[in-house]
């Protein structure tokens, strides 16, 4: 009740409130609302305009039914069991500002001074009536494009836009995405010369209205109700990253597995306001941008762009970039994505100097860390890049590995030793890498 007291201390601009309660927390309310904000309190909205609607547990239900009311600012409490997202969608058109306290509900030893007894949805309307903005880099998937963009358009919200950035195709998918354009005025297609799939994602960067930002590969598709999970748990909390599992599909027999160990628990599940638990996200989540949502403004303020110098593997920089940015994140445990597998010339089956684009990834990756000046984020960078290069030496026909190694080798010593390496390897992979990384010392 606090909380909402503080926010309503900051609105000047509200006379006439409507004041739904059912507890004696509101009875309070209603008279701080007359003696200290000089508020006029209704109980019926016919009785004149209504500035603000003010409601307590248990009242969602009675909150759906005022919307004739069009009251500029809608404001509450929830229980945990109550749709606060279906209250934000009715009002969104028509408020200027809405405030939603949900109560977690979680057990005393669970509330800690990182996790709040409650959430908080805290929205203003914007200039633009876009809150997610989904890119889709093209470039010949006309075989992929129809199930990727059914998908997507099964979720029927009108504050969605889907951009597909035609990236110099020259088979029929700008024909199929303009088809599906005339039935769905949320498709938008932007053409551009062929420059790869990072200048396809920044050039729908560059576009994007929404508060929010997702991707997803337009020879991929997901579960109809991706964007929606990802959006609702997103807003409740105003969380800057937000991310669910996702599966791999195989192209060959149509069949589908969900990708384990991907973070998907405590305390993401829960939302986590912790800066050291969300760079974590770094080290202990697979890359998979497309399974996520990104607040805009902190792309925006921190330069966080695709680097278009890069062919393939352009995700993991944006990626790391991104979480090393952010200062929240939450996650919906449910495998919504389908990674498709099984399509020749996917960067998962490099195995030759292809891979050696890690190099200039992680060129671009020490300077940002530079900046931060933060030497726990140089430590999760090495764990990274151990990641990484150990995927790759694993991949590499032999050919190739004895200058991978080098090159690896002067990467890895750039900002440590081998000691603190090995305990990075110990404290965050177990003795994973270990075996690899002291060989690659020893032969030089």
């Amino acid at each position: 009740m606090q909380q909402i007291k503080n926010y309503l201390s900051n609105i000047y601009d509200i006379n006439t409130v409507l004041l739904l309660s059912k507890t004696q927390d509101y009875i309070e309310l209603e008279r701080w609302l007359v003696e200290k904000k000089r508020m006029h309190i209704v109980y019926f909205p016919e009785e004149q305009p209504i500035d603000a609607v003010i409601f307590d547990w248990d009242c969602a239900e009675d909150i759906l039914h005022l919307i004739e009311s069009k009251p500029r600012y809608v404001i509450g409490r929830m229980r945990k069991g109550e749709d606060y997202f279906k209250v934000w969608e009715q009002y969104r058109e028509v408020a200027a500002a809405i405030y939603i306290e949900c109560d977690r509900e979680l057990p005393k030893e669970k509330i800690t001074a990182d996790i709040a007894p409650c959430e908080i949805l805290d929205w203003q309307k914007r200039d633009s009536e876009i809150e997610l903005s989904v890119i889709l880099p093209v470039y010949n998937v006309a075989k992929y494009l129809p199930i990727c963009i059914e998908s997507l358009v099964k979720w029927k919200a009108p504050y969605v836009e889907y951009i597909f950035v035609n990236d110099g195709s020259t088979d029929e998918s700008r024909d199929i995405i303009l088809k599906y354009a005339k039935e769905d005025k949320r498709i938008r297609l932007i053409d551009k010369e062929n420059g790869g799939c990072a200048s396809a994602r920044n050039k729908g960067l560059e576009e994007a209205r929404g508060c929010y930002v997702g991707f997803v590969d337009s020879d991929d598709f997901i579960d109809e109700t991706m964007f929606y999970k990802l959006l609702k748990r997103a807003i409740m909390g105003n969380y800057e990253l937000t991310y669910c599992g996702y599966r791999e599909y195989y192209e060959d027999d149509g069949t589908s597995e969900p990708v384990l160990n991907d973070c998907l628990k405590e305390p993401y599940d829960i939302g986590t306001y912790r800066i050291d638990k969300v760079q974590l996200l770094a080290v202990n989540t697979r890359v998979a941008i497309w399974r996520a949502i990104y607040q805009k403004k902190v792309l925006m303020q921190n330069h966080i762009r695709f680097h278009e110098d890069m062919r393939r593997y352009d995700d993991l920089p944006f990626r790391v970039e991104y979480i090393f940015a952010a200062r929240s994140a939450a996650c919906v445990p449910e495998h919504l994505y389908y990674y498709r597998l099984g399509r020749k010339g996917q960067d998962v089956s490099c195995t030759d100097e292809r891979l050696f684009v890690h190099f200039t990834m992680f060129e671009h990756l020490d300077r940002y860390v530079d900046a931060m000046k933060d030497r726990r984020l140089q430590d999760l960078l090495q764990v990274v890049k151990l990641h990484t290069h150990g995927y790759a030496m694993s991949k590499l026909e032999k050919k190739y590995q004895k200058e991978y190694r080098k090159k690896a080798k002067k990467q890895l010593d750039r900002n440590m030793g081998y000691w603190r390496t090995v305990s990075l390897i110990l404290l965050y992979t177990g003795k994973n890498h270990l075996g690899w990384y002291t060989r690659m010392k020893l032969l030089g």
